[in-house]
């Protein structure tokens, strides 16, 4: 310390040669004389002694690479450029230990200060581009923080981003706001994993605030994690937080960081009790968690986790709204959802709820999914029920994009009386050619060739022949041409 003050009293003196151009930067002022010159060897032989400055023992070897010969003056160990700009004529130490001299003035990785010390010490070393020297920089995409870490990305390095959190202790009374920081929250999810002790504290202080944290970008996860370890007291002091007003269960559900945390919730419950509350708390919001891209998740969760008593609510709900559910992109994939999971008289309620919509259903871009699906179950008051409402309207529904496709399932389902029935009406169109080149219909066509037999294939057949030119042109009936039933 003592060395590293001296040095810098007397780096202090050295401007002050410069602006006196005393050292040859420029032409002394007319008024000094060579009689009033001042003495600067007492200076060059302090830096001598403090070991920055070398005796000028081998005047041939150590010639520098420069204009200016050297000179017998006691200022000829240190060479000005300029008036601005000054280097040391030589290295102030040759010691590859020493560290940079702290009055460089321009700086440089100890690798280029070590190739400059052989030859050209008078032209300048550009900047390091960074603290590593390019020879030692790390490959691409590994961690550069040395002592064994083994990291393939400085974002997975630990050193590179040390946590402020240390301890639990440190944080009574914030637990809340350390939930709600992304380092944080994942501080308190590694302390869930120590034990009871720490699954208590945590809870303790971050339970009163559960419903700002399940709808927080980085505090759900801690609830996630909180549902998963505590006991079924804790679990049950969250329910009742979260039923107390059925309308906030239903908004943490809407809140795309909310419906994982409820989902969560819905996944660890085990007590009958705790089914009732949740079940309850989100029926009042049912159409609108159904119809929405985050809700009908919940609702699915509920379905997949809950037995069919535990679901009736939703069930009802789901039969009284099945119009308005199922003529939704969400809602048709819940209410297949619900026909799956339910059992007995729910099941028999929902079915011939969406049977006696079948019509508005049929011609739904969703809702006709949910109408195949129920032919599919073959039940027989629900394919009943549909059959007489579809009757006298088929060439309607056969000349439709979604309907068609309902047509189809009925033909390939429905008993052979209806499956007549709808073929006999096919025939009965005023101009059977259009159904034929219908870019629909035409559909509902080849699958009544291949879903009949007897007579009426035979009808339906003859029907076809007489326009068997146009089919060859059209290209929606390419199909029907080459289909080998009409050669029988």
């Amino acid at each position: 310390m003592k060395l590293d003050r001296e040095m810098e009293m007397l780096l202090n003196e050295i401007p002050l040669l410069l602006h006196g151009d005393v050292l040859g930067c420029g032409e002394p002022a007319a008024a000094e004389t060579d009689t009033d010159a001042v003495d600067f060897s007492y200076l060059i032989q302090e830096l001598g002694e403090m070991g920055f400055v070398e005796d000028d023992d081998d005047d041939d070897d150590n010639a520098f690479l420069h204009p200016r010969k050297a000179s017998s003056s006691p200022t000829s160990n240190l060479h000005f450029m300029d008036a601005e700009n000054f280097v040391a004529s030589r290295p102030f130490s040759m010691d590859k230990d020493r560290e940079r001299a702290l009055f460089d003035p321009f700086p440089f990785s100890s690798t280029c200060f070590d190739a400059a010390v052989g030859d050209d010490w008078d032209l300048l070393c550009p900047p390091a581009r960074s603290r590593l020297c390019k020879t030692a920089r790390p490959k691409k995409g590994t961690c550069s923080h040395g002592n064994g870490c083994q990291a393939t990305s400085p974002k997975k390095c630990a050193a590179a981003k040390p946590s402020k959190y240390e301890s639990l202790v440190g944080l009574r009374g914030y637990m809340y706001h350390v939930a709600r920081d992304q380092h944080g929250c994942r501080f308190l999810q590694q302390r869930l994993d120590d034990g009871k002790r720490e699954v208590d504290f945590i809870f303790t202080g971050v339970a009163r605030h559960a419903v700002d944290l399940m709808v927080n970008p980085f505090g759900n996860y801690l609830m996630q994690k909180l549902l998963a370890v505590c006991s079924e007291e804790q679990r049950m002091g969250i329910v009742l937080t979260l039923t107390k007003d059925p309308f906030v269960l239903v908004r943490i559900s809407l809140n795309v960081h909310g419906t994982r945390a409820v989902q969560k919730l819905i996944e660890s419950l085990r007590a009958r009790e705790e089914i009732q509350l949740v079940v309850a708390a989100l029926r009042p919001g049912f159409l609108e968690l159904i119809k929405d891209p985050n809700g009908n998740h919940v609702v699915q969760k509920c379905l997949q986790s809950f037995g069919a008593d535990d679901n009736k609510p939703i069930f009802d709900a789901a039969a009284v709204y099945c119009l308005d559910i199922g003529m939704q992109c969400h809602g048709c994939c819940v209410l297949q959802r619900c026909i799956a999971r339910s059992t007995g008289e729910h099941k028999e309620k929902l079915v011939a709820a969406i049977a006696r919509n079948g019509f508005e259903l049929a011609q739904d871009a969703y809702g006709n999914y949910v109408v195949q699906y129920v032919i599919e179950l073959k039940v027989a008051t629900a394919n009943a029920s549909l059959a007489q409402q579809f009757e006298g309207k088929y060439i309607h529904l056969s000349m439709q994009k979604f309907s068609s496709n309902v047509v189809e399932k009925c033909l390939k389902v429905f008993k052979e009386a209806d499956k007549a029935n709808i073929i006999l009406e096919l025939l009965s169109a005023p101009q059977f050619e259009r159904l034929l080149l219908h870019p629909y219909a035409n559909y509902v066509v080849y699958a009544a060739l291949q879903n009949s037999k007897g007579s009426l294939h035979s009808a339906l057949t003859n029907a076809i022949r007489p326009h068997v030119e146009l089919l060859r042109t059209s290209p929606y009936c390419k199909r029907i041409y080459s289909r080998a039933l009409l050669k029988k």
